[in-house]
C-alpha cells in the first residue's frame, strides 16, 4: 500500500447531511405524482448548474420557469438551499487529527448555492486546503474528467490520494484513475479504516 499524501472529502453525505426530498418538501410537494411534471425539468437544470454551464440566476430563472411561475426565484432558491442539512456526526474531528499530518481537499459534486451555503454553516471546511466543486471544473463525478482535474492539481501520482465518498460509483471510478479509495458508511467505520491506512 502506497503512502498517502493526500485526503480528498466528499461533501455530500459525508461531511453534511444533504436531503433532496427537502426541496420538494419545503415547497409543498408532499406526493410523488405532484412532482411528475417537474422532474424532468428540474433535473435538467440542476444538471447544467452542477457543471457550471449556466449561472445561479439563469438556474433559479429556469426553475420560475419550470414550474410554470407558482414561485418566485427567491422562493425556489429557499427551498433548494433545504437540501443541505445538518453536520455528519465526529467528522469535524475526523477532519481536524486528519489535517495534522496529511493534505487534505474537498471533492463535491456542487453548485454555487450551496456550497456557499456549506461555507458558513461547515467549520470542517476551513481546515480543507483545497476545494474541487463540480461547478467550477465543469465536470461532474464519476466522470474521469473530474479525478484528471484534480491529479493534474495535485502533481502527485494519484496512489498517494485517498479518495472518500459514499456513492459506490464515485468510488469506483476513484480507483479506475489510480486513486486509494473508500466507500463512507460511518465516521465509525471511516475511523477505523483510515486507522489500517495508517492515517491516525
Amino acid at each position: 500500500m502506497n503512502h498517502i499524501s493526500t485526503v480528498l472529502f466528499d461533501l455530500g453525505n459525508v461531511l453534511a447531511y444533504i436531503d433532496f426530498r427537502a426541496f420538494w418538501h419545503d415547497l409543498g410537494f408532499s406526493r410523488a405524482e405532484e412532482m411528475i411534471p417537474y422532474v424532468e425539468g428540474y433535473t435538467s437544470l440542476t444538471k447544467q448548474y452542477e457543471t457550471g454551464f449556466i449561472s445561479t440566476d439563469s438556474y433559479l430563472n429556469g426553475l420560475h420557469t419550470v414550474f410554470n411561475q407558482q414561485f418566485t426565484p427567491q422562493r425556489i432558491e429557499q427551498a433548494f438551499a433545504c437540501i443541505i442539512q445538518k453536520p455528519v456526526e465526529g467528522m469535524e474531528d475526523i477532519v481536524q487529527r486528519v489535517a495534522r499530518t496529511h493534505q487534505t481537499a474537498l471533492v463535491s459534486n456542487t453548485n454555487e448555492i450551496h456550497y456557499r451555503l456549506s461555507l458558513t454553516k461547515f467549520e470542517q471546511l476551513k481546515i480543507l486546503q483545497k476545494h474541487y466543486l463540480s461547478y467550477q471544473l465543469r465536470v461532474m463525478k464519476p466522470a474521469r474528467g473530474f479525478y484528471d482535474a484534480i491529479i493534474k492539481d495535485q502533481g502527485i501520482f494519484p496512489s498517494k490520494m485517498l479518495f472518500i465518498d459514499d456513492i459506490i460509483e464515485n468510488v469506483k471510478a476513484a480507483k479506475n484513475a489510480g486513486m486509494q479509495a473508500i466507500r463512507f458508511e460511518s465516521t465509525v467505520q471511516l475511523e477505523s479504516d483510515l486507522k489500517n491506512l495508517n492515517i491516525f
